[in-house]
C-alpha cells in the first residue's frame, strides 16, 4: 500500500488542479471586489457633487466640472487597469487548468501523461507569469470595456447635465 505522503505525478496533478480551482475562485472574488468598490465609490461621489451642485447660482464653474470629469476618468482608467490585470491572471491560471486537465484525460486514455516539459508547465504558478492571453478563445475583455466604458459614460453625461 503506498504511503498518503508519497510524491507522485498523479498526486501533483491532483492537488495542483484543487488549488488552481482555490486561485480561480480567489481571483473572481477579487474582481468583484474591484467592480462593485469601483461602481460605489464612483456613483457615489458623482451623486454626491450632483447633489452639492447649487443651481440656482448658476451650477457649477467649468473648473469644477473639468475636475470631476477628470476625476472620473481617473477612476475608470485605474479600475480598468487593475481589473484587467486580475482578468489576465485569472486566465493564465484557466489555461493551465485547462491543459493540466487535458494531460489527465491523456494519462486516463492512454496511460502517460504526455511530454515531461508540458507537465511541469502546467504544474507550477500560472497566474503570475508574464504570457499573453488569447482573447479570441475567452471572453471578458469587451465586457469590461463596457463595464468601465459605460459607467465612465453614464457619470459624464450626469456632470454635462449640470453645464
Amino acid at each position: 500500500m503506498a504511503d498518503d505522503n508519497e510524491v507522485t505525478i498523479d498526486r501533483l496533478v491532483l492537488d495542483e488542479l484543487d488549488g488552481k480551482a482555490m486561485a480561480i475562485t480567489g481571483y473572481d472574488e477579487s474582481l468583484w471586489k474591484i467592480r462593485s468598490g469601483y461602481a460605489v465609490l464612483l456613483y457615489g461621489s458623482v451623486g454626491l457633487v450632483v447633489g452639492l451642485v447649487d443651481t440656482s447660482q448658476g451650477g457649477p464653474s467649468s473648473n469644477i466640472l473639468c475636475a470631476v470629469g477628470l476625476l472620473i476618468l481617473g477612476f475608470s482608467v485605474f479600475g480598468f487597469c487593475m481589473d484587467y490585470s486580475f482578468m489576465v491572471s485569472k486566465l493564465r491560471v484557466v489555461n493551465h487548468r485547462d491543459e493540466l486537465i487535458r494531460l489527465a484525460y491523456e494519462k486516463a486514455e492512454n496511460g502517460n501523461w504526455g511530454t515531461k516539459e508540458d507537465l511541469i508547465v502546467s504544474l507550477i504558478n500560472a497566474g503570475e507569469r508574464k504570457e499573453s492571453i488569447d482573447w479570441n478563445q475567452r471572453v471578458g475583455r469587451g465586457r469590461l470595456l463596457i463595464f468601465y466604458g459605460g459607467t465612465f459614460a453614464a457619470c459624464i453625461s450626469a456632470v454635462l447635465v449640470l453645464m
